[in-house]
């Protein structure tokens, strides 16, 4: 989903602060931002981990799953519906039938390109190139799966096709950014075998996914590589590192990537690659959430003001990052990509127990106001609590394959 930018934090006419705002001041923000105390830091870490008083992740499932059918049955909100899918499964419904049905009658439409016309879902509702596509397939809606779009009788294999078709790989383009490719990486490796990986799109470009995943893994290795050198020294950076600029953190990349491991794509040299991205991500599940904190500390500090207009952005932006990563890990575990040290296992736990506080916090809030003054935040928190369901209750069968 877009953002854009409506006013800055010291304007005091508007509460409701955007999140990108926040984010560009804060952990997604420039370097000035992340001065931080570096001994205050380790003393926070020891005690998160430390913590046994923690809310389970049990309970925490519970408020998530309510939450999900409360608001991400909203047919005048398909992005919500969509991400409804990935947290419940293909037997999400909205209204008096399935969601699946309802998205691919409603918002899919056709676009003529060379002679040819390919179904495809406009990115104004699904945020990023063949999102929806990469849900019904994770979620394990069959190719041969018919659907009403265009207003005509299809199958899945027609968006499919669509897709490959309108796929273009041309990484001087914005479009084609590693931060653009994950969705479609995750879609395509699903139905397309390593060694049948070859295929011309509509405007005659031969796409190679095999060369597609390896620009994936080399954008996050390169986009990580501050971070990775802060890691192997020991110390906590004070700045960001690009991979945080990317959707959600970069958390969409790694997955993808995961993706395409699991399916066999660049062997056994992509899962050490895999590995590392892995023990980068655990690494991050601690400093990220640090630096966050104490960011979200000073805009208290500086901000003061009795409706606490930053809580809800300092909630979803832990619900979506650790939410995100759990999805990751709960991936890498169901398909035995990796096998996690103690001590990643360690940080997991440590980062289930925040995400379990998280969202028992903002269980608490009234999302009512938050929905009628701010939607690209509720619907953030929403779409956030759908990812984070998805980590926390991975199940196959139900909604992953």
């Amino acid at each position: 989903m877009t953002e854009k930018d409506r006013s800055t934090p010291c304007d005091r006419r508007d509460h409701w602060l955007t999140r990108r705002e926040l984010l560009r001041w804060g952990l997604l923000s420039a370097a000035s931002a992340w001065a931080v105390r570096p001994a205050a830091l380790a003393g926070r870490a020891v005690a998160a981990v430390s913590d046994t008083a923690a809310p389970s992740l049990a309970r925490s499932e519970e408020a998530l799953r309510a939450l999900i059918v409360r608001h991400a049955r909203a047919t005048d909100d398909p992005w919500a519906v969509m991400h409804g899918i990935r947290a419940l499964g293909k037997g999400f419904s909205v209204g008096s039938g399935p969601a699946v049905e309802y998205l691919c009658s409603h918002e899919l439409q056709e676009k003529s390109l060379r002679g040819g016309r390919y179904l495809f879902m406009p990115e104004k509702v699904e945020g990023h190139p063949n999102t929806f596509l990469k849900t019904l397939l994770e979620a394990g809606v069959s190719l041969d799966h018919p659907i009403t779009a265009a207003g005509r009788q299809r199958t899945v294999a027609d968006l499919l096709h669509g897709a490959k078709q309108l796929f273009v790989f041309d990484t001087a383009k914005v479009p084609n950014s590693g931060d653009h490719l994950p969705w479609s990486i995750i879609a395509f490796a699903i139905t397309t075998q390593p060694g049948q990986d070859v295929w011309k799109n509509a405007e005659g470009q031969e796409i190679r996914l095999r060369e597609v995943v390896e620009y994936a893994f080399s954008t996050a290795e390169q986009a990580s590589a501050e971070f990775r050198k802060a890691m192997e020294k020991g110390v906590t950076p004070t700045w960001k590192d690009r991979i945080s600029n990317f959707t959600c953190g970069g958390t969409h990349l790694i997955y993808s990537l995961a993706v395409a491991v699991r399916y066999g794509y660049l062997g056994e040299a992509g899962r050490r690659r895999f590995a590392d991205q892995l023990r980068l991500l655990t690494w991050r599940l601690k400093v990220d959430l640090l630096l966050l904190d104490q960011y979200y500390e000073m805009v208290a500090k500086t901000y003061p003001t009795k409706t606490e207009a930053w809580r809800p952005y300092q909630l979803d932006s832990r619900l979506k990052f650790i939410g995100h990563s759990l999805e990751i890990l709960s991936y890498v575990r169901l398909f035995k990509l990796a096998t996690l040290t103690p001590e990643q296992e360690r940080q997991a736990r440590a980062a289930e127990r925040t995400l379990a506080e998280t969202i028992l916090a903002i269980g608490k809030l009234d999302l009512a106001p938050l929905k009628s003054r701010n939607r690209k935040l509720f619907d953030l928190v929403v779409g956030d609590a759908c990812h984070a369901y998805h980590g926390i209750h991975m199940v196959r069968g139900l909604n992953q394959i």
